[in-house]
Protein backbone atom coordinates (compact mmCIF):
# COMPACT_ATOMS: atom_id res chain seq x y z
CA UNK A 1 0.00 0.00 0.00
CA UNK A 2 3.10 2.42 0.04
CA UNK A 3 3.56 4.12 -2.99
CA UNK A 4 6.59 4.31 -4.93
CA UNK A 5 9.40 6.92 -4.32
CA UNK A 6 12.19 5.62 -6.57
CA UNK A 7 12.00 7.63 -8.94
CA UNK A 8 14.96 9.85 -9.72
CA UNK A 9 13.08 12.59 -10.89
CA UNK A 10 10.35 12.70 -8.60
CA UNK A 11 13.18 12.62 -5.93
CA UNK A 12 15.16 15.61 -6.87
CA UNK A 13 11.74 17.45 -7.05
CA UNK A 14 10.99 17.07 -3.96
CA UNK A 15 14.36 17.28 -2.33
CA UNK A 16 15.14 20.56 -3.82
CA UNK A 17 11.91 22.07 -1.82
CA UNK A 18 14.30 21.29 0.94
CA UNK A 19 17.85 21.47 0.76
CA UNK A 20 18.68 24.65 3.10
CA UNK A 21 15.54 25.99 3.24
CA UNK A 22 11.88 25.26 4.63
CA UNK A 23 9.75 22.97 2.38
CA UNK A 24 6.56 23.79 0.07
CA UNK A 25 4.77 20.51 -0.62
CA UNK A 26 1.67 19.40 1.36
CA UNK A 27 2.31 16.29 3.18
CA UNK A 28 0.48 13.22 4.27
CA UNK A 29 -0.62 12.54 7.57
CA UNK A 30 1.00 8.89 8.92
CA UNK A 31 -1.19 6.70 11.31
CA UNK A 32 0.30 4.23 13.60
CA UNK A 33 -0.93 1.58 15.18
CA UNK A 34 0.64 -1.13 17.66
CA UNK A 35 0.60 -5.08 17.50
CA UNK A 36 2.08 -7.27 19.67
CA UNK A 37 4.68 -4.17 20.48
CA UNK A 38 5.49 -4.07 16.93
CA UNK A 39 4.89 -0.37 15.60
CA UNK A 40 2.88 -0.65 11.77
CA UNK A 41 2.24 1.96 9.62
CA UNK A 42 -1.12 3.27 7.07
CA UNK A 43 -0.29 6.06 4.79
CA UNK A 44 -2.03 8.77 3.32
CA UNK A 45 -2.25 8.38 -0.62
CA UNK A 46 -1.25 11.67 -0.70
CA UNK A 47 0.95 11.57 -4.05
CA UNK A 48 3.21 14.56 -2.71
CA UNK A 49 3.64 12.77 0.58
CA UNK A 50 7.18 13.68 1.69
CA UNK A 51 8.91 10.40 2.06
CA UNK A 52 11.90 10.17 4.70
CA UNK A 53 14.11 9.35 1.76
CA UNK A 54 14.04 12.69 0.68
CA UNK A 55 14.26 14.30 3.86
CA UNK A 56 17.55 12.65 5.03
CA UNK A 57 19.10 13.22 1.18
CA UNK A 58 17.99 16.74 1.80
CA UNK A 59 19.66 16.79 5.02
CA UNK A 60 22.62 14.99 4.05
CA UNK A 61 23.18 18.03 1.19
CA UNK A 62 22.59 20.94 3.86
CA UNK A 63 25.62 19.55 5.59
CA UNK A 64 27.62 19.46 2.37
CA UNK A 65 26.75 22.98 1.74
CA UNK A 66 28.12 23.56 5.58
CA UNK A 67 31.03 22.03 4.87
CA UNK A 68 31.72 24.08 1.81
CA UNK A 69 30.62 27.08 3.73
CA UNK A 70 32.91 26.92 6.39
CA UNK A 71 36.08 25.86 4.11
CA UNK A 72 35.30 29.06 2.24
CA UNK A 73 35.43 31.44 4.83
CA UNK A 74 37.68 34.29 4.85
CA UNK A 75 41.05 34.35 7.01
CA UNK A 76 39.71 37.57 8.83
CA UNK A 77 36.90 35.53 10.04
CA UNK A 78 39.32 31.86 11.08
CA UNK A 79 39.73 31.66 15.02
CA UNK A 80 38.76 35.12 16.03
CA UNK A 81 37.09 33.94 19.45
CA UNK A 82 39.12 34.90 22.75
CA UNK A 83 37.89 31.75 24.54
CA UNK A 84 37.60 27.88 23.75
CA UNK A 85 34.93 25.88 24.12
CA UNK A 86 35.76 23.85 27.53
CA UNK A 87 35.64 19.91 27.96
CA UNK A 88 32.91 19.46 30.67
CA UNK A 89 32.13 15.84 30.67
CA UNK A 90 34.08 12.93 29.79
CA UNK A 91 32.09 11.44 26.85
CA UNK A 92 33.13 12.13 23.29
CA UNK A 93 31.73 14.94 21.45
CA UNK A 94 29.52 14.16 18.38
CA UNK A 95 31.65 13.82 14.97
CA UNK A 96 31.16 16.72 12.92
CA UNK A 97 28.59 16.54 10.27
CA UNK A 98 27.84 12.87 11.98
CA UNK A 99 24.01 13.27 10.90
CA UNK A 100 25.36 12.79 6.89
CA UNK A 101 27.45 9.59 7.69
CA UNK A 102 24.68 8.24 10.07
CA UNK A 103 22.22 8.88 7.16
CA UNK A 104 24.31 7.52 4.67
CA UNK A 105 24.66 4.88 6.23
CA UNK A 106 21.15 4.07 6.71
CA UNK A 107 20.30 4.84 2.99
CA UNK A 108 22.84 2.62 1.64
CA UNK A 109 21.84 -0.53 3.79
CA UNK A 110 19.69 -2.49 2.33
CA UNK A 111 15.96 -1.22 3.17
CA UNK A 112 13.24 -2.11 1.59
CA UNK A 113 11.02 0.73 1.80
CA UNK A 114 7.98 -0.88 0.21
CA UNK A 115 7.97 -4.01 2.88
CA UNK A 116 6.75 -2.41 6.20
CA UNK A 117 4.44 -5.19 6.87
CA UNK A 118 7.68 -7.25 8.00
CA UNK A 119 7.59 -6.57 11.57
CA UNK A 120 11.22 -6.42 12.04
CA UNK A 121 11.25 -3.43 9.80
CA UNK A 122 10.70 -0.06 11.01
CA UNK A 123 7.90 1.72 9.27
CA UNK A 124 8.32 4.35 6.84
CA UNK A 125 8.55 8.40 8.21
CA UNK A 126 6.43 10.60 6.69
CA UNK A 127 6.75 14.87 7.24
CA UNK A 128 3.66 16.36 8.89
CA UNK A 129 1.86 19.01 6.24
CA UNK A 130 2.53 22.68 6.56
CA UNK A 131 -0.95 23.61 8.19
CA UNK A 132 -3.12 21.43 10.13
CA UNK A 133 -6.49 23.45 9.69
CA UNK A 134 -8.93 21.28 10.60
CA UNK A 135 -7.81 20.13 13.72
CA UNK A 136 -9.24 20.50 16.35
CA UNK A 137 -8.48 18.09 19.20
CA UNK A 138 -4.97 17.06 20.55
CA UNK A 139 -3.37 14.68 22.77
CA UNK A 140 -1.33 15.96 26.03
CA UNK A 141 1.28 13.58 27.25
CA UNK A 142 3.03 14.24 30.57
CA UNK A 143 6.26 11.60 31.31
CA UNK A 144 6.69 10.26 35.08
CA UNK A 145 8.53 7.92 37.16
CA UNK A 146 7.31 8.81 40.63
CA UNK A 147 4.84 9.55 42.85
CA UNK A 148 6.47 12.42 44.42
CA UNK A 149 5.19 14.00 41.34
CA UNK A 150 1.69 13.13 41.35
CA UNK A 151 0.19 15.99 43.04
CA UNK A 152 2.43 18.61 40.92
CA UNK A 153 0.80 17.36 37.95
CA UNK A 154 -3.11 15.24 38.89
CA UNK A 155 -4.18 18.48 40.22
CA UNK A 156 -3.66 21.09 36.81
CA UNK A 157 -4.70 17.56 34.54
CA UNK A 158 -8.22 17.79 36.65
CA UNK A 159 -8.40 20.96 35.26
CA UNK A 160 -8.12 21.04 32.12
CA UNK A 161 -10.01 17.96 31.52
CA UNK A 162 -12.78 19.95 32.64
CA UNK A 163 -12.13 23.20 31.35
CA UNK A 164 -9.91 22.66 27.89
CA UNK A 165 -11.68 22.53 24.55
CA UNK A 166 -10.47 19.49 22.25
CA UNK A 167 -8.49 17.51 24.63
CA UNK A 168 -9.14 14.03 24.04
CA UNK A 169 -6.76 11.90 25.25
CA UNK A 170 -4.20 12.31 27.70
CA UNK A 171 -1.18 9.61 27.94
CA UNK A 172 0.78 9.29 31.05
CA UNK A 173 4.27 8.14 30.01
CA UNK A 174 5.35 5.90 33.26
CA UNK A 175 8.85 5.23 33.49
CA UNK A 176 8.97 3.24 36.57
CA UNK A 177 7.67 -0.30 37.24
CA UNK A 178 4.15 -0.46 37.53
CA UNK A 179 4.71 -1.58 41.23
CA UNK A 180 5.64 1.98 41.92
CA UNK A 181 2.14 3.01 41.61
CA UNK A 182 0.52 0.17 43.43
CA UNK A 183 2.63 -0.47 46.35
CA UNK A 184 3.13 3.69 47.89
CA UNK A 185 3.73 4.29 51.69
CA UNK A 186 3.48 7.44 51.66
CA UNK A 187 -0.73 8.29 52.51
CA UNK A 188 -0.72 10.88 50.38
CA UNK A 189 1.14 9.57 47.14
CA UNK A 190 -0.97 6.66 47.45
CA UNK A 191 -4.26 8.63 47.04
CA UNK A 192 -2.73 10.21 44.10
CA UNK A 193 -1.41 6.85 42.92
CA UNK A 194 -5.27 5.14 43.39
CA UNK A 195 -7.07 7.89 41.93
CA UNK A 196 -4.18 8.09 38.91
CA UNK A 197 -5.00 4.37 38.33
CA UNK A 198 -8.24 4.81 38.66
CA UNK A 199 -8.89 7.31 35.97
CA UNK A 200 -6.36 4.59 33.86
CA UNK A 201 -9.07 2.27 33.95
CA UNK A 202 -12.30 4.69 33.68
CA UNK A 203 -13.49 4.51 30.00
CA UNK A 204 -14.74 7.87 30.35
CA UNK A 205 -11.79 9.08 31.36
CA UNK A 206 -9.11 10.36 28.65
CA UNK A 207 -6.56 9.76 30.72
CA UNK A 208 -4.54 6.48 30.10
CA UNK A 209 -1.20 5.40 31.42
CA UNK A 210 1.94 3.75 29.18
CA UNK A 211 4.07 2.14 31.22
CA UNK A 212 7.28 2.01 29.40
CA UNK A 213 9.41 -0.52 30.45
CA UNK A 214 6.42 -3.11 30.01
CA UNK A 215 6.41 -2.15 26.54
CA UNK A 216 9.99 -3.11 26.15
CA UNK A 217 11.22 0.37 26.83
CA UNK A 218 14.55 1.47 29.50
CA UNK A 219 13.73 4.35 31.54
CA UNK A 220 14.56 7.21 28.86
CA UNK A 221 13.60 11.06 28.48
CA UNK A 222 12.89 10.41 24.83
CA UNK A 223 10.29 7.82 25.74
CA UNK A 224 7.81 10.61 25.66
CA UNK A 225 8.63 10.53 21.97
CA UNK A 226 8.29 7.31 21.23
CA UNK A 227 5.71 6.02 18.29
CA UNK A 228 4.46 3.36 20.27
CA UNK A 229 2.98 5.97 23.01
CA UNK A 230 0.50 6.14 19.64
CA UNK A 231 -1.05 9.18 19.98
CA UNK A 232 -4.55 9.48 18.35
CA UNK A 233 -4.19 12.99 17.78
CA UNK A 234 -2.02 14.65 15.04
CA UNK A 235 -1.27 17.43 17.77
CA UNK A 236 0.78 16.63 20.43
CA UNK A 237 1.00 18.79 23.35
CA UNK A 238 3.67 18.02 26.43
CA UNK A 239 4.03 19.05 30.07
CA UNK A 240 6.83 18.39 32.24
CA UNK A 241 5.83 16.48 35.40
CA UNK A 242 6.52 19.52 37.36
CA UNK A 243 5.20 21.75 34.92
CA UNK A 244 5.08 25.12 34.12
CA UNK A 245 1.55 24.57 33.50
CA UNK A 246 0.58 27.07 30.95
CA UNK A 247 -2.89 28.09 30.47
CA UNK A 248 -5.70 27.29 28.43
CA UNK A 249 -5.17 30.64 26.41
CA UNK A 250 -1.53 30.27 26.02
CA UNK A 251 -1.82 26.67 24.58
CA UNK A 252 -5.40 26.28 22.78
CA UNK A 253 -6.40 29.75 22.17
CA UNK A 254 -3.00 30.97 20.92
CA UNK A 255 -0.44 27.94 20.62
CA UNK A 256 -2.89 25.11 18.61
CA UNK A 257 -3.76 28.13 16.61
CA UNK A 258 -0.30 28.52 16.03
CA UNK A 259 0.68 24.96 15.65
CA UNK A 260 -2.34 25.13 13.19
CA UNK A 261 -0.71 27.10 10.45
CA UNK A 262 3.07 25.50 11.34
CA UNK A 263 2.12 21.86 11.91
CA UNK A 264 5.42 20.97 10.27
CA UNK A 265 7.54 22.98 13.17
CA UNK A 266 7.48 22.98 16.71
CA UNK A 267 5.52 25.01 18.02
CA UNK A 268 6.26 25.99 22.12
CA UNK A 269 5.84 28.85 24.97
CA UNK A 270 9.08 27.97 27.10
CA UNK A 271 11.96 29.00 24.55
CA UNK A 272 15.35 29.50 24.97
CA UNK A 273 17.91 30.73 22.51
CA UNK A 274 21.68 30.54 21.35
CA UNK A 275 24.41 32.92 22.18
CA UNK A 276 26.68 33.11 19.08
CA UNK A 277 30.04 34.43 19.50
CA UNK A 278 31.77 34.96 16.20
CA UNK A 279 31.06 37.89 13.84
CA UNK A 280 30.82 35.68 11.10
CA UNK A 281 27.51 33.62 12.93
CA UNK A 282 26.31 37.02 14.23
CA UNK A 283 25.67 38.45 10.96
CA UNK A 284 24.46 35.61 9.14
CA UNK A 285 22.16 34.80 12.21
CA UNK A 286 20.90 38.04 11.95
CA UNK A 287 20.08 38.28 8.47
CA UNK A 288 18.26 34.95 8.51
CA UNK A 289 15.98 36.74 11.41
CA UNK A 290 15.16 39.54 9.77
CA UNK A 291 14.27 37.35 6.63
CA UNK A 292 12.46 34.88 8.96
CA UNK A 293 10.40 37.92 10.43
CA UNK A 294 9.36 39.41 6.87
CA UNK A 295 8.23 36.32 6.29
CA UNK A 296 6.09 35.70 9.31
CA UNK A 297 4.84 39.33 9.02
CA UNK A 298 3.96 38.60 5.52
CA UNK A 299 2.45 35.79 5.76
CA UNK A 300 -0.19 35.66 8.73
CA UNK A 301 -2.38 32.81 7.98
CA UNK A 302 1.01 30.17 7.80
CA UNK A 303 3.81 30.28 5.60
CA UNK A 304 4.41 26.86 3.76
CA UNK A 305 4.99 28.60 0.34
CA UNK A 306 7.32 31.11 1.86
CA UNK A 307 10.97 29.72 0.84
CA UNK A 308 13.27 30.76 4.50
CA UNK A 309 16.59 31.71 4.41
CA UNK A 310 19.35 28.89 4.84
CA UNK A 311 20.85 27.62 8.45
CA UNK A 312 24.01 28.97 10.00
CA UNK A 313 26.91 27.01 9.83
CA UNK A 314 28.61 25.86 12.67
CA UNK A 315 32.28 25.54 11.85
CA UNK A 316 34.01 24.09 14.67
CA UNK A 317 37.22 22.90 13.20
CA UNK A 318 37.12 25.19 10.11
CA UNK A 319 37.18 28.50 12.34
CA UNK A 320 37.29 27.66 15.74
CA UNK A 321 33.22 28.25 16.34
CA UNK A 322 31.55 27.57 19.25
CA UNK A 323 28.07 29.05 21.03
CA UNK A 324 26.67 30.25 24.39
CA UNK A 325 23.73 28.28 25.93
CA UNK A 326 21.69 31.33 26.95
CA UNK A 327 19.57 29.72 30.12
CA UNK A 328 18.71 33.25 31.37
CA UNK A 329 15.99 34.38 29.36
CA UNK A 330 12.95 33.27 27.33
CA UNK A 331 13.28 34.30 24.58
CA UNK A 332 10.39 35.54 22.49
CA UNK A 333 12.30 35.94 19.06
CA UNK A 334 14.91 34.36 18.08
CA UNK A 335 14.44 30.51 19.84
CA UNK A 336 16.59 28.31 18.72
CA UNK A 337 15.01 25.61 20.82
CA UNK A 338 12.36 24.57 23.29
CA UNK A 339 12.14 22.93 26.65
CA UNK A 340 9.28 20.10 26.71
CA UNK A 341 6.56 21.98 29.05
CA UNK A 342 4.65 23.70 26.79
CA UNK A 343 5.49 22.53 23.35
CA UNK A 344 3.15 21.20 20.71
CA UNK A 345 4.44 18.37 17.92
CA UNK A 346 2.98 16.58 14.99
CA UNK A 347 2.59 12.86 16.01
CA UNK A 348 4.46 12.30 12.70
CA UNK A 349 7.61 13.48 14.35
CA UNK A 350 7.47 10.70 16.97
CA UNK A 351 8.22 8.52 14.04
CA UNK A 352 11.53 10.54 13.06
CA UNK A 353 12.73 10.99 16.38
CA UNK A 354 13.59 7.00 17.26
CA UNK A 355 14.23 6.52 13.67
CA UNK A 356 17.43 3.43 13.56
CA UNK A 357 19.58 6.10 11.39
CA UNK A 358 19.34 8.82 14.64
CA UNK A 359 20.13 5.55 17.20
CA UNK A 360 23.80 7.53 17.51
CA UNK A 361 22.48 10.54 18.59
CA UNK A 362 19.75 9.09 21.08
CA UNK A 363 22.84 6.94 22.31
CA UNK A 364 24.90 9.97 23.03
CA UNK A 365 21.92 11.59 24.41
CA UNK A 366 21.28 9.00 27.09
CA UNK A 367 24.94 9.04 28.18
CA UNK A 368 25.53 12.51 28.51
CA UNK A 369 25.18 13.74 32.18
CA UNK A 370 21.89 16.41 31.33
CA UNK A 371 20.83 14.18 28.93
CA UNK A 372 19.60 16.60 26.73
CA UNK A 373 16.18 15.62 25.09
CA UNK A 374 15.30 19.03 24.42
CA UNK A 375 18.09 20.22 22.71
CA UNK A 376 18.06 17.01 20.29
CA UNK A 377 14.14 16.90 19.23
CA UNK A 378 13.94 20.84 18.55
CA UNK A 379 17.22 20.56 16.41
CA UNK A 380 16.40 17.36 14.65
CA UNK A 381 12.34 18.73 14.23
CA UNK A 382 14.43 22.11 12.95
CA UNK A 383 16.73 20.34 10.20
CA UNK A 384 13.98 17.69 9.33
CA UNK A 385 11.76 20.67 8.40
CA UNK A 386 14.09 23.17 7.32
CA UNK A 387 12.47 25.66 9.60
CA UNK A 388 12.87 27.03 13.26
CA UNK A 389 10.78 26.56 15.91
CA UNK A 390 7.81 29.00 16.67
CA UNK A 391 7.03 30.62 19.77
CA UNK A 392 3.82 31.47 21.60
CA UNK A 393 3.62 33.50 24.75
CA UNK A 394 3.45 32.31 28.23
CA UNK A 395 0.74 35.05 29.06
CA UNK A 396 -2.11 35.71 27.64
CA UNK A 397 -3.91 38.70 27.83
CA UNK A 398 -7.80 38.99 26.50
CA UNK A 399 -10.22 41.77 25.88
CA UNK A 400 -13.58 42.34 27.35
CA UNK A 401 -15.62 40.98 24.94
CA UNK A 402 -18.29 44.10 25.70
CA UNK A 403 -16.21 46.20 23.85
CA UNK A 404 -15.13 47.21 20.10
CA UNK A 405 -11.42 46.45 19.36
CA UNK A 406 -11.50 49.76 17.87
CA UNK A 407 -11.16 51.47 21.19
CA UNK A 408 -8.32 52.35 23.30
CA UNK A 409 -8.58 48.81 25.14
CA UNK A 410 -5.62 49.38 27.06
CA UNK A 411 -7.82 49.03 30.34
CA UNK A 412 -10.00 46.06 29.65
CA UNK A 413 -7.12 43.55 29.22
CA UNK A 414 -7.50 40.95 31.69
CA UNK A 415 -4.73 38.86 32.40
CA UNK A 416 -5.21 35.22 32.22
CA UNK A 417 -2.46 32.53 33.57
CA UNK A 418 -2.32 29.32 34.80
CA UNK A 419 -2.26 28.98 38.29
CA UNK A 420 -1.12 32.52 38.68
CA UNK A 421 2.19 31.56 37.85
CA UNK A 422 3.24 31.76 34.07
CA UNK A 423 6.71 32.21 34.27
CA UNK A 424 8.27 29.34 35.65
CA UNK A 425 10.72 29.42 38.65
CA UNK A 426 14.31 28.33 39.50
CA UNK A 427 13.27 25.20 40.54
CA UNK A 428 12.19 23.60 37.67
CA UNK A 429 15.70 22.74 36.30
CA UNK A 430 16.86 21.78 39.74
CA UNK A 431 20.15 20.22 38.92
CA UNK A 432 21.00 24.12 37.36
CA UNK A 433 21.07 25.48 40.62
CA UNK A 434 22.24 22.36 43.00
CA UNK A 435 25.35 21.28 40.86
CA UNK A 436 27.90 24.34 39.65
CA UNK A 437 29.01 22.22 36.67
CA UNK A 438 25.57 22.19 35.21
CA UNK A 439 25.26 25.26 32.80
CA UNK A 440 29.08 23.67 31.80
CA UNK A 441 28.03 20.30 30.74
CA UNK A 442 24.57 21.82 29.05
CA UNK A 443 26.91 24.72 26.78
CA UNK A 444 29.01 21.25 26.05
CA UNK A 445 25.97 19.11 24.90
CA UNK A 446 24.10 22.18 22.53
CA UNK A 447 27.90 22.79 21.26
CA UNK A 448 28.50 18.71 20.29
CA UNK A 449 24.66 18.97 19.17
CA UNK A 450 25.11 21.37 16.78
CA UNK A 451 28.59 20.25 15.27
CA UNK A 452 26.88 16.57 14.49
CA UNK A 453 24.11 18.84 12.34
CA UNK A 454 26.76 21.42 10.98
CA UNK A 455 24.28 24.34 11.10
CA UNK A 456 21.08 25.82 13.16
CA UNK A 457 18.79 27.48 12.16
Amino acid sequence: HHQDYTKATEMKQKKDDFIRRGDKATTAITIRKEESNTITETDSADPSAIHEKVVFESIIERVKWTEEQCNSVPEHHVDTLTTSLKKATDLPPLPEGGVALALKKWLDSEHDINNDNDSDVYPTCYLPPPKSCDVTTYTLVIMSHTTERLEAFMDPLADMVNSWPGLTEIIIVWNSPRTTLTSVSDKKQQQYAIKLLSWDTDPNHPLRIFFSLEEGLANNLLNRYHPKIQPKNEAVFYFDDDGPFFSKEAMVDSGLEMWKRNSNVQVGAFPRNIRYLSKRMKEAGKKGLMDSIDIVTNNVHGDSGATYPPFTPFCRNATGDHVEYNYFTFPDYNAHMLLPSGSILHRNFLCFIWHPAFEELRTWVVHHKTMPDDMTVSTLVSHLSGRAPRTVPQKINSFNSGRRLTEDSSEYYTDISANDAPIPNQSHRRLLWKNPNWAKWREEAINSILNYFGAIH
